[in-house]
């Protein structure tokens, strides 16, 4: 009998890409859990009265945990992208204290059943499993994001040049059984960034989960883009803050749990240039 994953899980290799793009603050408002029609998270300030959502393409390329016997378990290496808002957490939704700032997950593909179930069990995170080809080049990294042949977006990130130390955690907000959960994953990593016009590409396609994207208006032109040089986090279990609706009445689908395929892997390709895409995951075996 295979052992239930047990958390915290330690992503030892982890392959970042991130951009950052204005949005409509009331269409993100619309997806922010309440608890009783009151907004729990606010979506965080920006320019010309906008928000801030970021997308994060990753590629998992080491995940383990402790067993209960002590000994060192891996999850299977896997891509994931994820649509973020920007949020603002006031003293109501923390219990008390100060006003935190952090992230809320609007979609969360990944590429492994394992991952999806994980996500959605320990932190009710909306994952779905989809399909993602990498291409790392110097200086850029893309990701064409998929379901059945059909194209959701394509996210491409150009950064290069000097690697900063980033941020040693980030917060994450999630609602899971009627409860919103906080969690605090720290990081260690190094950054190479590339601010304006020209840091990054974000094309939507014409899937379903790509068009409950479109309302919240995200600009073609990011504020800024970022590129892992090295990258480690710890995600440990969320901190339940109190009740929070699964969904807010009237949001837009956008902040739904797309269902997906049921399988256990999606495809997940790299490749670099002049070179074929090399699928992450072994080929089946012949009978």
């Amino acid at each position: 009998m295979t052992e239930p994953v047990r958390l915290p899980l330690a992503y030892h290799d982890t392959a970042v890409a991130s951009s950052y793009h204005l949005a409509s603050a009331e269409a993100v408002a619309a997806l922010l859990p309440r608890d009783r029609g009151r907004l729990l998270l606010r979506p965080l300030p920006g320019p010309g009265g906008r928000t801030v959502v970021a997308v994060h393409a990753l590629r998992h390329r080491t995940v383990t945990w402790t067993g209960t016997d002590g000994g060192t378990h891996r999850l299977t290496p896997y891509g994931e992208v994820g649509v973020t808002a920007g949020v603002l957490a006031g003293p109501a939704a923390r219990g008390g204290g100060r006003p935190a700032t952090g992230g809320f997950v609007l979609q969360l593909p990944v590429t492994s059943r394992e991952a999806r179930d994980v996500g959605r069990a320990e932190w009710g995170l909306p994952k779905w499993l989809a399909d993602m080809d990498f291409l790392d080049a110097p200086g850029s990294q893309r990701v064409r994001l998929s379901e059945d042949g059909v194209e959701v977006l394509v996210h491409t990130v150009s950064a290069g040049g000097p690697a900063l130390r980033g941020t040693r955690s980030r917060r994450l907000w999630s609602v899971r059984g009627g409860r919103l959960l906080e969690t605090t994953t720290p990081v260690l990593a190094r950054w190479q960034a590339h601010p304006g016009p020209g840091a990054a590409g974000l094309v939507l396609g014409d899937h379903p989960v790509a068009d409950a994207l479109r309302p919240l208006g995200l600009s073609p032109t990011p504020l800024a883009a970022f590129r892992s040089v090295e990258h480690r986090s710890t995600l440990p279990a969320g901190r339940p803050l109190g009740p929070a609706d699964a969904l807010p009445a009237g949001a837009l689908p956008a902040g739904a749990l797309h269902p997906g395929r049921d399988a256990d892997l999606g495809r997940f390709t790299v490749a670099h240039p002049g070179t074929a895409p090399l699928s992450q995951y072994p080929e089946p075996a012949s009978v």
